[in-house]
């Protein structure tokens, strides 16, 4: 077996392996994707693929490279031959060296992708709500339907909105005008994608939401891919246009962080106009340990060692000691000859210290060793939860 990067001309026979594996029709890509295949001994009867896709993502206030993970495809023919392992063990190390920090996926497998270190990572809180039990809300300000004639205002106002989430939510990516093209590229009356920007009494935005008609057997739903909102006023503007959709659809559809909780807002509670469910958010690596360890927030000021373990990045194996002050590391340094209070498998170390989960989860942890419940205190230090989001699928 072969594995390596791919060039421009073995592209469209990637993106041929990606249609017939998940059985949808070939589109050639658009974005600017990298890729990795395997490959037969000859070099040239490729057998499986996944691509690349760079991004800016929040990370504890910071702004560090992302590498989002999609289009991973084996050819019937050659799966469980171990082309995929080769193209992560491949591809993984050279994320490391291109400076990359993190990594996420959408699984189809939670335990096959945390061979390679992913593991799951935040949750998203998803909505229903029968818009009937919407009380009635004010209609102070206005709307804004995106399409041909206000886009530019529109890219204006969402881009101001999403700005102040990206800075809010670890994970959130920073959106360029690629992932901007709901906007660039908005028409609703073909498409019937509908995208709705709220303002207030003084003409300034305070929330937008991206939904589109979907069908639950005799009923439809409002389900929106976005929903972005600035305090109370903004949710409310957003739930009131729906409420105003009543006669066509029976509920509201829009998933928020967890961290931000909306129970306050919810009269009714029973009779079925009320549901909230977790969804996942993919499943998250850190790719450069030292790095993450720089630029993570941390709780007052202390020092502790870290022992990681990676079975794919060399780099990332051994004790790193972290001395932080008022929130911020002051130094990072692998090997010092310090103990470690915790030995953590990479794959355990990214959600912990991506805030997924708080230190107490430790207890329950099976790739994380040697500490006692007396540690809890420093690594407490560390590791906690904060608040965490994606919107971007790849």
């Amino acid at each position: 077996m072969v594995v390596r990067r791919i060039t421009a001309g073995e592209r469209r026979r990637a993106e041929e392996i990606f249609s017939i594996a998940f059985e949808t029709p070939w589109q050639e890509e658009t974005y600017p994707t990298e890729k990795y295949a395997a490959f037969l001994e000859d070099d040239e009867t490729m057998t499986s693929c996944l691509s690349i896709l760079p991004f800016s993502v929040c990370f504890d206030g910071e702004t560090v490279k992302m590498a989002g993970i999609g289009g991973v495809s084996s050819l019937p023919q050659y799966r469980r031959t171990g082309g995929i392992r080769g193209c992560f063990e491949k591809m993984l190390p050279d994320l490391y060296q291109e400076g990359y920090v993190l990594s996420m996926l959408y699984p189809f497998s939670t335990n096959y992708y945390r061979k390679f270190g992913y593991e799951v990572w935040a949750r998203g809180a998803r909505y229903e709500m029968d818009l009937s039990y919407i009380p009635k809300l004010s209609r102070e300000g206005g709307f804004m339907l995106a399409d041909s004639s206000n886009r530019d205002r529109a890219l204006e106002d969402i881009r101001l909105l999403t700005k102040e989430w990206e800075g809010r939510y670890n994970g959130m990516v920073k959106l360029t005008e690629r992932e901007y093209a709901f906007v660039t590229e908005a028409d609703p009356y073909r498409k019937q994608e509908f995208v709705y920007i709220h303002y207030d009494g003084l003409g300034a935005p305070t929330a937008y939401m991206v939904c589109r008609r979907e069908r639950d057997g005799q009923e439809q739903r409002l389900v929106c891919s976005r929903f972005v909102f600035r305090g109370r006023e903004g949710i409310e503007g957003l739930l009131a246009l729906a409420k105003s959709m009543q006669a066509d659809h029976r509920s509201i559809v829009f998933t928020l962080p967890t961290s931000l909780r909306i129970d306050s807002l919810i009269d009714e509670w029973s009779m079925g106009a009320y549901r909230r469910g977790d969804v996942s958010l993919g499943m998250a690596r850190i790719v450069h340990v030292e790095s993450a360890l720089k630029a993570a927030r941390y709780r007052g000021s202390g020092r502790v060692s870290l022992e990681i373990a990676d079975g794919q990045i060399a780099e990332n194996n051994g004790v790193f000691t972290v001395c932080f002050e008022g929130g911020r590391a002051v130094s990072v340094v692998r090997d010092s000859g310090e103990k470690a209070v915790i030995r953590m498998e990479i794959s355990e170390f990214s959600r912990f210290l991506t805030g997924a989960v708080d230190v107490s989860a430790l207890l329950y942890s099976r790739r994380a060793y040697g500490f006692s419940q007396e540690d809890l205190g420093v690594l407490g230090q560390v590791f906690y939860e904060k608040p965490c989001f994606l919107t971007e699928y790849f």
